[in-house]
């Protein structure tokens, strides 16, 4: 059950800023602020997205990504992550933030405050789908997450929904689902909070969203770019990593765990961890799943706009979930044998 010392879930719900339904602006809105602060003009591409407004502008002879934030989105840590990513991982492919005509990064594009960014465009695309060798990937991520280990930043600490942390605050979605699906729900729920000492494990600022959507790669399979940093913060590097291997569980796959099994053997090869904390991974994998299989469905239906967004990243997650957690005592002796 919920720690009570913990945030509430609609505590989390405001600090993540998802308690705003954050409307489109036009397009021609968004390029007159792109002419005035930034100098550039274009054709718009809207990108779909799950909490900001994503575009690709296409200028003459070159391509920018341009955002604008949800409504009070605070972007201040993750403009914080990239300019150290910079410095500390310059061989990673991570977005640059593209300054305006007066020097500042970020403008005020619409109330609330709406604030428009402009970002280097990388090629490539999505590893989604992809077959390619998860391994070097795998490397790639413990690679980001060294480089993100000598963070210190304001809000590293600050309490978002999707901080695996916060798993138990989740119970009042219990009552959106029903049939096997709650039954899961309410076993994995109960088996995080009996097994999980989050105070207890390695912790430190990491990406918390890694999955093939948020990974471009070139027609070779070779990684181009590392995307979207909007979830980042201080939790267990153990949680991240669960994050990225539920994202390559594939229920359908003759080995639902050989591509995470793959990613893991990669992590491991650059960036060490504990057998007690490998032991989790199963279990942390399927709270994840059903993590975002419960937020989604809430999300769907408090902004229907962004549901088809939204669903669409959680279309599997619940089959999924079944299948790990079934399959979690098999799964935690074959990734302790990565390690041997």
């Amino acid at each position: 059950m919920r720690n009570p010392t913990m945030p509430g879930f609609r505590e989390l719900v405001t600090a993540s800023g998802l308690d705003a339904v954050t409307k489109q602006l036009g397009e021609a809105l968004v390029l007159d602020a792109l002419r005035e602060v930034h100098g550039l003009s274009g054709r718009l591409q809207r990108i779909p997205s799950e909490k900001d407004e994503t575009f690709v502008l296409h200028a003459a002879g070159t391509r920018h990504l341009v955002k604008v934030s949800g409504e009070n989105e605070d972007l201040t840590l993750q403009t914080a992550v990239l300019h150290h990513l910079a410095h500390t991982a310059p061989e990673l492919p991570i977005p640059v933030i593209r300054s305006g005509v007066d020097g500042a990064e970020l403008h005020e594009i619409a109330p609330g405050p709406r604030l428009l960014r402009v970002l280097s465009y990388l090629p490539g695309e999505p590893l989604t789908g992809r077959a390619a060798d998860p391994t070097p990937f795998g490397r790639c991520h413990a690679q980001l997450t060294r480089a993100l280990a000598g963070f210190r930043g304001v809000d590293q600490d600050r309490a978002l929904i999707w901080d695996l942390r916060h798993l138990g605050a989740l119970d009042p979605l219990l009552d959106t689902v029903d049939g096997p699906d709650l039954v899961l729900a309410h076993e994995a729920l109960e088996e995080f909070a009996r097994r999980v000492r989050p105070n207890d494990l390695d912790t430190q600022l990491v990406h918390n969203d890694l999955s093939p959507h948020n990974i471009l790669v070139d027609a070779r399979g070779a990684l181009t770019g590392i995307l979207d940093f909007g979830d980042v913060l201080r939790t267990a590097v153990v949680f991240d990593l669960a994050i990225a291997l539920s994202n390559l569980l594939d229920v359908d796959a003759a080995d639902p765990w050989a591509a995470p099994l793959a990613w893991l053997r990669g992590y491991l090869e650059i960036r060490p961890v504990a057998d007690g904390e490998l032991a989790l991974l199963p279990l942390l994998a399927t709270a994840r799943l059903v993590q975002r299989a419960l937020i989604a469905s809430w999300r769907a239906r408090r902004d229907p706009a962004r549901a088809a967004y939204v669903l669409s990243h959680a279309s599997r997650d619940w089959a999924t979930a079944r299948a790990a957690y079934a399959g979690r005592e098999a799964a935690t002796e074959r990734v302790l044998a990565v390690r041997r």
